[in-house]
């Protein structure tokens, strides 16, 4: 299937589903404020020809050229309607009428007016304007706050001229020479992805947890304790064990346990069983690891302690004939202390790291990290900083065959070293971290190349685990 068809299949369908909200935005920007329902302005299309784009309208009505052609901020024209269609992105979604016309494509570089157009060098026309305009492409996700970055320059026409539409064409170049159906289908789900998951709920929490008296008593608890706490681990590995008793009952049996005819022994049982688990906690080390460290051997030692302290409860249950212990409890008990166990030492770690960012004044932004180099300094790399204080990489990149199609501590090699400078592996990834301390000379001048082609931030590790920053001049 054609990209041509597959554009004019899925427009027909979007238009056909979402015909019903279209009516309703439609309804919404009427009452909102006087004027045409869509926003028609003449953008440049494929191979220089002009077109007339269609998106929801989502500002006041002004005479031609009252204001400028770029969107800076909290701009005032903008309408309350119109400033949810801009944070939802769904201004966009009329854009599926170009793509039924076949003026503009799902997937293509963004459709600019004729007076930016005409800045571009010849070069630029001849790569760019060689396909059909897109709703969506990587350059656009990447600056997906634009009207934000432009808000905070002194200039922001010339922000954009110089700064923001250079990189956004070269960005667009890019995914030109190396278009491709799978870069269109990536390019597809970041933007759904960016639309359906937004970064705002993230942000509020970080607020609260960086602003509220609250968790700033907890963080300083969590900087202070000791590195054990036994007693207290102790007391709460009881509760959660006991916990898990009674809630599997609950989930087993509901109310009817504590209605009243249950066995005598009841209770008994539980506490029996608490012991039990504690006892089998402490042969299997699950103690003595610290909390704040969570990992998979400290898991692995939790599943051993919770299936040898089942069984010694089961046995010993089955053993006394009590009856009244449901056979179905003793099976599924063991399930849910352990994930209960986990979860409990999982989030005192989440919250410790958060407790150790904010204390050395650590930026707790997610940052994500494309790696070239598949070795064991890749590996070592990934152990200290993959998920760790914001850090995650999202993949590595290798010349060496073999490896390509391979996973490193669970991140998979995507290829060799070159598509570092493909937009469309690269959406998404902040920094690039160069990994190959033992390569020549030239390998590594070749690397750092590459990267600084990338237009992300370079780190690169010169030998002994530390990053320094890597600027472009020195590449």
């Amino acid at each position: 299937m054609t990209k041509r068809a597959l554009d004019l299949l899925l427009a027909c369908i979007g238009l056909l589903l979402l015909a019903p909200l279209f009516a309703l935005l439609a309804l919404a920007i009427k009452l909102d404020s006087p004027g045409p329902v869509f926003f028609r302005q003449e953008r440049i299309g494929r191979h220089g020809r002009p077109f007339r784009i269609f998106k929801f309208r989502t500002m006041a009505v002004t005479p031609p050229g009252s204001g400028p052609q770029i969107t800076v901020g909290a701009d005032a024209r903008i309408t309350r309607v119109g400033a949810f269609l801009r944070r939802t992105k769904l201004d966009e979604l009329a854009q599926l009428i170009d793509v039924a016309r076949g003026t503009m494509s799902l997937v293509g570089p963004r459709p600019e007016v004729p007076r930016y157009v005409a800045q571009y060098t010849p070069e630029q026309r001849a790569r760019v304007l060689s396909v059909r305009p897109g709703i969506t492409d990587f350059a656009s996700l990447r600056y997906r706050h634009e009207s934000d970055l432009l808000a905070r320059a002194a200039d922001p026409e010339r922000e954009y001229v110089e700064v923001i539409m250079p990189e956004k064409l070269r960005v667009a170049g890019n995914y030109v020479e190396h278009a491709s159906m799978a870069a269109d289908l990536r390019a597809m789900g970041l933007t759904l992805r960016t639309v359906f998951v937004p970064d705002t709920p993230l942000r509020k929490v970080r607020s609260f947890m960086n602003h509220s008296p609250f968790w700033k008593r907890v963080e300083a608890r969590m900087m202070t304790a000791g590195p054990r706490s036994r007693a207290w681990a102790l007391l709460t590995d009881a509760l959660v064990v006991l916990a898990c008793w009674h809630i599997t009952y609950l989930f087993r049996l509901g109310f009817e346990r504590w209605q009243p005819g249950r066995p005598w022994y009841d209770d008994y049982v539980s506490f029996g069983v608490v012991a039990a688990y504690l006892l089998c906690l402490e042969l299997f080390g699950v103690r003595q690891a610290l909390w704040r460290y969570f990992a998979l051997d400290d898991f692995r030692r939790i599943g051993l302690a919770c299936i040898t302290a089942g069984l010694i409860s089961a046995v010993a249950v089955l053993m006394a004939q009590l009856v009244g212990v449901a056979r179905a409890v003793l099976v599924l008990h063991p399930v849910f202390t352990l994930l209960s166990l986990g979860g409990v030492r999982m989030a005192c770690r989440m919250l410790w790291e958060h407790a150790h960012a904010a204390a050395g004044g650590e930026d707790t932004e997610r940052r994500y990290v494309i790696v070239l180099g598949a070795g064991e300094t890749a590996r070592r790399l990934l152990a200290g900083l993959h998920q760790r204080h914001g850090w995650y990489v999202l993949m590595l990149l290798d010349d060496d065959a073999a490896m390509q199609g391979l996973r490193v501590a669970g991140v998979p090699v995507a290829g060799p070293l070159v598509r570092v400078r493909d937009p469309s592996l690269t959406a998404g990834a902040t920094h690039v971290v160069v990994a190959l301390p033992e390569a020549d000379g030239e390998g590594r001048k070749r690397a750092l190349a590459l990267a600084a082609e990338s237009g992300l931030t370079v780190l690169a590790v010169p030998g002994a685990g530390e990053l320094s920053v890597v600027s472009a001049a020195r590449c």
